[in-house]
């Protein structure tokens, strides 16, 4: 009958126990065996040297003859039964060693006969039954404390002799036991570790503990499962560092990648860097929403041809299946790694002869290329092993996949802002705005080609020159290196310069603007100047067809500012509603808001832009309120009248009535009127100037003929208006330039077509006001 391990080992330690605490028993017992044995000596030792004294004593008494002196005897004799008495009643004496000595000694007859010899007169008879009784109370004590001496003895050998037997039984029980656990324990050990040694060595297949406790067996087939793990883990280990080096590799490769086509080229070569890969292939949605091959890529074992007879197979009956066995389609629609294990199940062996997927067993892995919630593709991976794509590897290829997102979209924000410095560079020239790149310390590190053509030089020849060399100060009193024009030029109002090259000579509103800034300080500088005044010597012809060109332009242009503007809007909220996804409760960004509200104010003036460049046939029909086309002309001049220096002040009613008007004709009598008053203004005033005011008033007042009226007020504080020619009754004031009649003929006549009604007024050298009134219908 075989025991546990645990049972015995258990039943060895409480046996072990027992002995112990019986070997203790017995070590505690010789002790006091011991002890009584030497406290029982002691006491009859004591006796005897007392009665040694006594009969010393006596026997002097009597041989000198002074019978008198035996009365003390008498005192010793007494203490002498006191001490007899103590040794008698020793519970460790047995009781008939007690009651012999009781009998043999008379310590009270002895004692009177002291007495009566020292009390006198003395008889020999007495003397010699003295004598007798202390030779015979001698040899009693003697003989008692021998016995009992012997006694205690032959007490203590007994026990020992019990004592020693136990010991040899205990040994021999250890002995036994420890024979035992050789057999059961040490020699199957011993066994194991030869085993072990033998099969580290080759010579032997496996473990076998057959015939041995089943402990030993569970030990032994443990460190065998241990070490099996051990090297699936070792297994593991090594093919998650190949992937995590593929994935590396793509990682490097999105990293140096300038191009969609570089990037997925480079991706599916790095991952082949993994040889349990045997194709990688990176497709796009087309425009029925499927799945089609951009770039493909197979392992070193496979040539171009196979690697296109492969993906043609494997399109072809993925297709067949239908969606459900199709991961590509799978991952697309769920936006999330789909992995099929037996893809090649069902496909003839024959369409894949020749390549390593010959065999028919293969894993695809599909995964979604994914930034900010939109699929930019799909990343198809096929192993030849169906043991691959475990969760650790379908992470590190899911992050590769949002990698490739992110790039995507890196790329494709790379491409709208090239678009857009594009569409800045032909606005810039259509325009002719002069635009420098300057060092802090106003060197010209570049130009745009309407700056080099005004210079007469090649860009390259103006590099390294100073700015100040072309451009100077038109207000009179400032140099070209005064603090008070960088100043001005730095500020957002700008300063007005004047360009003398070789080939022209004009005046531009100008400002300088950082371009990149390094710890604080401004790297780079760009100087920007928009034109004031036409180049001199331009024909009515040349110039007519020069404006026909850019209000074409303008059109392309502000249709494409309006996209970008909504894309930049687009792209800033996402970042902002990142920013709150990752830091929930924190302020908003106030970069961000400001790029919102500037892209939001850009949409806006190039959405009315557009709606009043259109052609009159395209908005026939729109009729706007003419306080909401008033506010739209204000909006879209504000930036003139700002860069001109015009202090324009606005008193718009709150709830103005509505009273309808034809959205693109009084919106160009208003930009004509403004625009007209705004070249005014600059001629006569040059640079900053106090007077250069603009005010626009709306009211809502009762006239005696016409009754409830709107009334729009445009009063410029600078008298524009030439005061020194005779009065012209139909305008009330003095005759007007050519240009001012035809203008304001023709804005008063689409007034009165609306049922208004346009006055020129005002005081000479004071102000003008220009008043529109429109009657409110219905009173």
């Amino acid at each position: 009958m075989a025991f546990s391990l645990k049972k015995t080992i258990y039943a060895t330690a409480v046996s072990v126990s027992l002995i112990l605490v019986a070997l203790l028993c017995l070590g505690i017992r010789q002790y006091q065996l011991y002890r009584n044995h030497d406290e029982v000596s002691r006491q009859t030792e004591k006796l005897i040297f007392q009665f040694a004294i006594i009969r010393e004593h006596v026997t002097e008494n009597l041989l000198e003859g002074q019978y008198a002196g035996l009365a003390s005897v008498g005192s010793e004799l007494e203490e002498l039964n006191l001490n007899l008495a103590s040794v008698i009643g020793n519970r460790f004496i047995d009781g008939h060693y007690k009651l012999s000595l009781a009998n043999a000694i008379d310590l009270p007859g002895l004692v009177l006969l002291v007495q009566k010899i020292s009390g006198g007169p003395v008889r020999p008879e007495q003397l010699r039954q003295l004598n007798a009784d202390i030779r015979t109370l001698g040899e009693r004590l003697m003989l008692f404390d021998r016995v009992l001496v012997e006694h205690g003895k032959r007490e203590l050998i007994s026990f020992q002799n019990v004592v020693i037997g136990a010991l040899a039984m205990v040994v021999s029980l250890i002995i036994v036991l420890l024979l035992f656990f050789q057999r059961r324990l040490i020699a199957p050990l011993l066994d194991l570790v030869q085993q072990v040694k033998e099969v580290a060595a080759g010579s032997r297949p496996g473990l076998s503990i057959a015939g041995r406790s089943g402990e030993i067996s569970e030990l032994a087939y443990s460190f065998h499962d241990l070490l099996m793990a051990r090297d699936i883990t070792a297994q593991g280990l090594a093919k998650f560092q190949r992937v995590a080096s593929a994935v590396k590799g793509a990682q490097l490769a999105i990293a140096r990648s300038k191009t969609r086509e570089s990037l997925f080229k480079e991706v599916c070569r790095a991952l082949l860097a993994n040889n349990e890969y045997c194709l990688v292939w990176i497709g796009q949605a087309d425009g029925t929403g499927d799945i089609q091959p951009v770039t493909a890529d197979a392992a070193t074992s496979m040539s171009n041809k196979e690697c296109e007879a492969c993906m043609a197979v494997l399109l072809t009956e993925a297709e067949e299946k239908g969606l459900e066995q199709n991961p590509v389609a799978l991952a697309l629609r769920s936006k999330a790694p789909v992995v099929r294990m037996d893809i090649l199940a069902g496909i003839p062996k024959g369409l894949l002869k020749g390549t390593p997927l010959a065999d028919g067993h293969a894993a695809c892995a599909a995964l979604p290329i994914i930034w900010q919630n939109t699929v930019h593709g799909v990343l198809s991976i096929y192993a030849l092993s169906p043991m691959e794509f475990d969760t650790r590897e379908l992470e590190l290829l899911e992050g590769l996949a949002g990698d490739i997102g992110l790039a995507l979209h890196t790329l494709e924000g790379q491409q709208h802002l090239l678009s857009r410095e594009n569409l800045h560079a032909r606005l810039l020239d259509a325009l002719r705005v002069i635009q420098l790149i300057l060092s802090p310390s106003g060197v010209i590190l570049g130009v745009n080609p309407v700056f080099a053509g005004m210079a007469g030089y090649a860009a390259g020849q103006i590099s390294g020159r100073s700015w100040r060399d072309f451009l100077g100060p038109v207000q009179a009193g400032l140099v070209s290196d005064a603090p008070g024009l960088l100043e001005a030029l730095r500020s957002e109002e700008g300063a007005e310069l004047m360009f003398s090259g070789s080939n022209s000579s004009r005046r531009f509103l100008c400002r300088i603007v950082p371009d990149r800034e390094v710890e604080g300080e401004p790297e780079r500088l760009i100087l920007v100047g928009y034109p004031l005044v036409l180049p001199e010597g331009i024909g009515d012809g040349e110039a007519s067809l020069r404006l026909e060109m850019i209000a074409a332009l303008a059109g392309g242009v502000a249709h494409e500012v309006s996209d970008l503007s909504n894309g930049l809007i687009n792209y800033a909220q996402v970042l902002a509603d990142e920013e709150q996804l990752m830091s929930p409760g924190q302020p908003e960004n106030e970069l961000l808001v400001k790029i919102i509200e500037a892209g939001e104010r850009i949409a806006e003036i190039v959405r009315k832009f557009i709606r009043y460049g259109q052609e009159e046939s395209q908005v026939a029909g729109e009729f706007l309120p003419v306080a909401t086309v008033l506010e739209d002309a204000l909006l879209l001049i504000g930036y003139h009248l700002k860069s001109e220096g015009i202090q324009m002040e606005t008193d718009l009613e709150a709830a103005p009535p509505v009273v309808p008007v034809h959205a693109q004709q009084m919106q160009q009598v208003f930009l004509c009127i403004l625009n007209s008053v705004r070249t005014a203004l600059a001629e006569r005033f040059v640079g900053r100037d106090p007077r250069k005011k603009l005010a626009i008033i709306t009211r809502t007042v009762v006239e005696n003929l016409q009754g409830r009226v709107f009334q729009i007020s445009i009063i410029d504080s600078g008298a524009v208006i030439p005061p020194d020619n005779p009065p012209d009754p139909g305008y009330g004031k003095g005759d007007l330039p050519q240009g001012w009649v035809r203008m304001l003929a023709v804005c008063r006549r689409i007034v009165e077509e609306h049922g208004g009604i346009l006055l020129l007024g005002g005081e000479e050298g004071k102000y003008t006001k220009i008043t529109f009134s429109f009657p409110l219908k219905g009173d």
